[in-house]
């Protein structure tokens, strides 16, 4: 796997938590167990598709 898989994963599961977080703060979706569980889940999975495709335009 080319790229840096452990950042995107690291920094995709804290832009999960922290989207969950500004939802709630906004009062736009309730702090339950899908935004607790799945947004970082979900955050996570970017992550690690992202730094799958990591260097976008070396070569």
């Amino acid at each position: 796997m080319r790229g840096r898989p452990v950042l995107g994963v690291i920094f995709g599961l804290l832009f999960g938590v922290f989207f969950a977080l500004l939802l709630q703060q906004f009062s736009i979706r309730p702090l339950d167990n899908l935004s607790v569980f799945g947004f970082p889940i979900l955050g996570l999975l970017i992550g690690l598709a992202l730094a799958k495709w990591a260097p976008f335009s070396r070569r």
